[in-house]
């Protein structure tokens, strides 16, 4: 999703609003896929020493679960900010600033701001349900889909030389 600033560029105080959706259905990471396009809503106003951008992001996610490995559905809905400047043709300061993005021209691709704020706005731990059993640690089963029968003895090895007390 590109945005032409040629309109408010060089406008302190000036702000440029715009609303569209980007389409990562291509794009696969970190156990987790889009189910449809993102909605962002992101408003770009000059300051004195470059460009504010304020978003916000909406998706439809399909996520793996970290203890069943099951995919379930789950949806992703945040705020972000970042700051614009426009690139100096020498070397500057902000070269190295992960915090500044520079651009160049009069325009701005939004998708790869949006995708890696995305990424960092996902959960670390992903639960299809809060009460997930997970799996069997024995032979893989998923227990929230029923008992496997196996016979889980927990004990901690640490302990294993004292149970040989016992035998």
């Amino acid at each position: 999703m590109t945005v032409d600033l040629l309109s408010i560029i060089n406008i302190e105080g000036k702000s440029l609003s715009q609303k569209g959706e980007i389409d990562f259905s291509d794009k696969s990471e970190f156990d987790v896929r889009f189910q449809s396009p993102v909605s962002v809503d992101a408003t770009f106003t000059v300051l004195y020493e470059g460009i504010s951008l304020a978003a916000k992001v909406s998706a439809d996610l399909i996520y793996i679960c970290d203890r069943c490995g099951e995919e379930f559905p789950g949806s992703l809905k945040f705020e972000f900010e970042e700051f614009l400047k426009k690139e100096a043709s020498p070397q500057s300061a902000d070269d190295c600033n992960p915090d500044v993005i520079l651009f160049s021209g009069s325009s701005v691709e939004l998708d790869e701001i949006v995708y890696k704020n995305i990424f960092m706005n996902i959960p670390t731990k992903k639960l299809c349900k809060p009460e997930c059993k997970g799996l069997c640690p024995s032979c893989g089963k998923n227990l929230n889909k029923g008992d496997c029968g196996c016979t889980v003895s927990e004990t901690d090895p640490r302990f294993d030389v004292l149970d040989k007390f016992f035998e």
